[in-house]
């Protein structure tokens, strides 16, 4: 593409982001059932165990249909990459305890999907984590809710299942100065009608299970963000 050619478009990105990892001519991506694979040389299995997250070496870090599904995401949501999970709830759960250690603080919404406050009301506190619940509508509540020991600011909007809104450029500014980490769930708006990374938030969360997936016949979760972020997830 042209420095001044426009950029693609949503539908372009859907059926197209993806091309460069076709390695046949099916228009719908192979899927790969198998946990393991082969390598030609004892060379080829030391690189692949070795790089991070290679898609052709054990399913659990990755396998080709994972790569389709990340790289399409992680294009509709202007990030660098992406990483699939197995639920919505495993994409927040294995981000946030990624990202935040004991005597850590969490700041977290007052409204958002009820399996977010079950993590953040009964189980970080249990390891040590401190979490603060603000009214999202405020983003003043966040600027008061920030200490010395605080990693991360996680956030939902449109809220699950009340459409709370949180203005996440006002959050972002917040935080970024400070070097906390924000991570938005964006289910319910999904790439089409909302982007936050392009609004200053660090990781956005998706239960692909709804309308990333859309007729209701999978589970699924994604985290997309920057390579560095995803890598450390």
């Amino acid at each position: 593409m042209s420095a001044d050619a426009p950029a693609p478009g949503r539908g372009t990105l859907l059926l197209h982001a993806d091309d460069s990892l076709r390695a046949s001519s099916a228009v719908v991506p192979p899927i790969y059932q198998t946990a393991t694979f082969r390598g030609d040389s004892a060379e080829e299995i030391h690189e692949m165990a070795c790089e991070p997250r290679h898609h052709g070496f054990y399913t659990r870090y990755g396998n080709p249909t994972h790569a389709h599904a990340e790289t399409v995401i992680a294009r509709l949501e202007g990030g660098e990459a992406a990483m699939l999970t197995a639920s919505g709830m495993a994409a927040i759960s294995t981000a946030v305890l990624a990202l935040v250690s004991q005597g850590d603080h969490v700041i977290v919404q007052k409204n958002q999907y009820g399996g977010t406050t079950t993590l953040a009301r009964d189980l970080l506190p249990r390891w040590g984590i401190q979490v603060t619940s603000v009214d999202q509508a405020s983003p003043a509540g966040f600027a008061e809710a920030i200490r010395p020991n605080t990693r991360l600011i996680l956030l939902e909007t449109p809220s699950n299942p009340l459409l709370r809104l949180t203005d996440l450029g006002a959050v972002a500014e917040l935080a970024r100065p400070r070097g906390i980490v924000t991570l938005a769930d964006n289910t319910f708006a999904s790439p089409y009608n909302q982007r936050p990374l392009t609004l200053g938030i660090d990781l956005v969360v998706h239960s692909a299970t709804k309308y990333l997936a859309g007729h209701s016949d999978l589970m699924a979760g994604a985290v997309v963000g920057s390579t560095a972020l995803i890598q450390k997830i």
